[in-house]
């Protein structure tokens, strides 16, 4: 990982136009650019139609700590929420005209388990559940097939970041053939520089092995954004993590998303709209127009402005009134773990378009 060289997918696009941003080394100044540019790209992007077809997959429910879901602005005193995996399978015409399939946060919750922080908070939490039971439920190739898309047929993989990820299973080095034979894992190198010296505050959120005995030649390592073709691209929003990127795509009959870990629910992007008053009093009090998802926090002020980039690029509305359309890839559930905590907002689950038969 050492020599890391940067590409795009083929019949992909750069986006200078959202990349320049960073160069801006002063927060405040950033973030008095992103809003033209996040609005200026949302215009072009969504005049280029949406994708060919797209389904969301729910996966397996978590426990999170509130002091990280809501950073600064905890609800009440519970320790716990209950968040849940989500993925994607979005199928779409690159700017070469190939049909491409792209495979979004397939996380293997059996894997995902061994990073240190969950396994801290199964023994916290769930010491009396088997291990048996965990490998029982399904995984995310079994609800492909499962829905009729082969998973030996997805051309592209990608995460929003790569925290509690193994991809051996998905490429190769773990438990035998590949889940995506022919997939290739799209990446910003960012992320994959982590594996070279995981910073002692990074430990809880990486699996250190993740890549071993994975193929170089399946990885495909990303610079900036990525617009992978019509309706489809990936946006570099640093902050969470270094190499964080936003899935951005434009679904068949409901507009412009984004899919993100940055905030927990559509809540977190715009406070003072929520019926959480933690947040309400959170905004109006310090002027802040956005909720941190805060685990991490390897930037707070980059996360805090790829937050409003989201924000901008997403369409509003999905879910009522001006709330953006951010459709977070590990959202908060109502959940006896935190009584008296539900998210305002809620985005439904997004299908939409045909899938050819080609990734049948």
């Amino acid at each position: 990982m050492s020599m890391i060289e940067t590409t795009l997918p083929p019949g992909a696009r750069a986006i200078p136009e959202l990349d320049d941003l960073w160069a801006e080394v002063h927060p405040g100044r950033r973030n008095q650019e992103v809003v033209e540019r996040g609005r200026a790209f949302h215009g072009s992007f969504g005049a280029d139609g949406p994708v060919a077809a797209i389904r969301s997959l729910d996966l397996v429910a978590f426990p999170y700590p509130q002091a990280f879901g809501f950073w600064q602005a905890p609800v009440n005193r519970a320790k716990y929420l209950l968040l849940r995996n989500r993925m994607q399978v979005i199928e779409f015409v690159d700017f070469a005209g190939e049909r491409k399939t792209l495979l979004v946060n397939p996380s293997e919750h059996e894997l995902s388990a061994k990073a240190p922080f969950f396994a801290q908070a199964r023994r916290e939490l769930m010491s009396w559940l088997p291990e048996s039971a965990e490998r029982a439920i399904p995984g995310p190739a079994a609800r492909l097939r499962a829905i009729g898309i082969d998973p030996a047929k997805i051309d592209y993989v990608t995460f929003d970041h790569l925290h509690v990820q193994d991809l051996r299973r998905g490429f190769g080095g773990l438990d035998g053939a590949p889940l995506y034979p022919r997939a290739k894992l799209l990446v910003n190198r960012r992320e994959l520089e982590v594996f070279t010296a995981i910073h002692p505050l990074q430990r809880p959120w990486w699996i250190p092995n993740a890549l071993e005995g994975v193929d170089p030649s399946r990885i495909i390592a990303l610079e900036g954004s990525a617009w992978l073709g019509r309706g489809v691209a990936l946006v570099w929003t640093p902050g969470h993590t270094r190499g964080n990127h936003s899935i951005v795509f434009n679904a068949p009959g409901r507009g412009i998303f984004a899919v993100s870990e940055n905030g927990i629910c559509p809540d977190s992007y715009l406070p003072r709209a929520s019926k959480l008053s933690s947040l309400r009093y959170y905004a109006d009090t310090y002027g802040a127009e956005v909720v941190l998802n805060g685990n991490a926090l390897e930037d707070t002020f980059a996360q805090y402005t790829s937050m409003l980039l989201e924000r901008e690029i997403a369409d509003r509305g999905d879910c009522g009134g001006e709330v953006p359309n951010i459709y977070s890839s590990s959202p908060m559930l109502r959940s006896p773990l935190a009584w008296g905590i539900a998210p305002t907002f809620r985005i439904d689950a997004i299908h939409g378009g045909t899938f050819s038969a080609a990734v049948c």
